[in-house]
Order: C-alpha cells, then structure tokens, then sequence
C-alpha cells in the first residue's frame, strides 16, 4: 500500500507521499477474518465516540478529549448534538461497515470523486490519542485514488472551499467556506494487517481531522471523459460499469467493450495536429446516427460511445 497525505514545504511534499497514501509494507499472515476484526473495532471505536467530548476551533480543525467524570459539561461524540454523528454504510471484502463521521461544514465548492485530486488540511490520530500525522497547511494537491479507501469514501462527502480574493495565492490561509469534518475509520479503511510506519501498528483504527481545501477534476483512464462525467447513474463511479467486465468506466479506456476506445469514438473527424475530441456536453446522445458515429446504430438512450453498436 501507499501512504498518508503530507504538506508543508519540501519536508511536507516528501512526507506527504511517506505517510497518506497506501503503503509498501509487508502483509502480516495470514491477516484475521474480516468480519471478526471488525466486530472487535465497532465496539473499540464506539466506546470512543461515548468517552471523548469534541473540541472545534475557528478552523474548523477538531480535537478530540477523554471525558473526566465530575469535570464539568462534557458531553460525548456520540451524545452531543451541535454536530450530530452520521454515518455511511459501505461494504468491503464482503463485511458491512458502519463508517461515522462528522460534518462540521459540507463546503460551498464542488465534491471530488475517488479519482480526483485534492488539497487537503488534516490531522490523524489513532483511537490512543497519540498523533501519527499534522498537516495544517498543505502546499501540494494528491489524487484520492492514491490514498487509503476511508479518504476514498469520505471526502467526496464534501465540498471544497473557495479561493478568497483577499489573501495571496502563496499563503496557506486562501480559501474559504470549505468543507471540514471528521471520519472514525476500522483498520480495513486504513492499512488492516500491515501498519504504517513507526505509529500505526496492524489493525489500528484512525481518526481524521480534516479540511476540503480544493478539488481538481482529473480523467484517470485517458478517455477525456472526466471521472465526475463517468458516474453514469450510480452513487459512487466505483459502481459504474457499463460493459460488465468488472473496471469500472473511470479506469476502463473501452467503457462499451466493443473493441473501440472511448477516446477513438470520441474524436472529432477529420481533425489533426492537433486531433479535437468531442466534449461531454455536446456529445449527442439524442440521435446516435449522427457524428461521431457515421452508421445508425440502436437508439438505446444512452451517449453513443457506451452503446456498444455504435462504432466511429
């Protein structure tokens, strides 16, 4: 696996790719049953929610404190109602999870998908309280795809914020109204059996604290479809598969599986150096006979270049 997301300089930039992203350790084995780990950090992670009260800057930047009993008003994670506790059900390697999160500010921008990249401010700790990572002020954006599958499924969940025309491009504090919130992750939305680096030991769940600074839409398979533009009529593109071959139409340069490319069937005819590719938005998915595509072909209802009778 890569790792974490990491930003602030050069020391930032390197430790960036050292740490958020999925990482290249050596699995344990044979790793524990998905299902039991599971049940053992549902339980590790709710005891949390109940015994830590939540603290929120002006940031939006969370902390997190054990609560004292006879220490006055604090109310738990899981109690408190400023920021009610939500969750996102998601199945993995054949287990139903319950993923909680917090959302403090969905952001004024827009959402990412998986595939994209994005800048973002966070803080990782594990269910201890100790800190594993801190990155206030992240100079370099990192594509989601790259990252561990909890980032892959909770960020999209927010929006990005907005360049504020007030302050300078080179500082750090330059967006406003961004998302921000918090997600609780079991070990399988992180590293499970291998750990990362020094701190986060096998089957560790994390914390996050985090910052939707900006989003950059990105094209992953090369087919100038971009990835938001592939999510066809599911929740997530991970879903969308139009051909059934099992890669999704955001990594799949064929999204019909007729032996034509998506770019090929996509390219405006008769243009070269250089070649022009039809857009999204003006590719016609009312009458397939006309171009692109230069033979009729079945008027399924969907664009052309998914419809796999119709070639260029």
């Amino acid at each position: 696996m890569n790792q974490f997301l990491k930003a602030l300089g050069l020391v930032v930039f390197i430790t960036f790719f050292a740490s958020c992203k999925k990482d290249d350790s050596v699995d344990i084995a044979p790793p524990r049953d998905y299902a039991v780990q599971y049940a053992t950090e549902k339980v590790q992670i709710e005891d949390y929610l109940k015994s830590h009260y939540l603290v929120v800057n002006e940031n939006l930047e969370a902390t997190f404190d054990s609560i004292v009993a006879n220490s006055g008003p604090q109310v738990s994670v899981w109690d408190q109602t400023e920021y009610p506790l939500r969750n996102k059900i998601v199945t993995l390697n054949s287990v139903q999870y319950t993923l909680y999160y917090l959302s403090f500010r969905e952001g004024a921008g827009n959402k990412p998908t998986r595939g994209d990249d994005v800048l973002v401010a966070y803080n990782g700790t594990l269910l201890s309280d100790v800190q594993f990572e801190y990155s206030p002020f992240p100079q370099v954006s990192s594509s989601l795809a790259n990252t561990i599958e909890g980032w892959q499924e909770i960020i999209p969940l927010f929006g990005a914020g907005v360049p504020d025309p007030g302050v300078p491009p080179s500082e750090p504090n330059q967006y406003l109204d961004y998302g921000a919130g918090v997600m609780f992750l079991p070990s399988d939305f992180g590293y499970y059996n291998t750990g990362s680096g020094s701190v986060i030991g096998a089957y560790q769940p994390l914390v996050f604290s985090f910052r939707l600074y900006a989003v950059q839409d990105t094209d992953l398979d090369g087919d100038t479809i971009l990835n938001k533009d592939e999510i066809g009529n599911a929740t997530d593109i991970l879903y969308n598969d139009t051909d059934g071959d099992g890669i999704p139409n955001y990594l799949d340069p064929d999204d019909d599986g007729d032996g034509y490319t998506t770019k090929t069937e996509l390219r405006i005819p008769g243009t070269s150096n250089p070649v022009e590719y039809y857009t999204f938005n003006n590719i016609n998915d009312d009458d397939p006979s006309t171009p692109p595509y230069q033979a009729p072909c079945s008027n399924s209802g969907v664009k052309p270049y998914l419809d796999p009778t119709c070639h260029p």
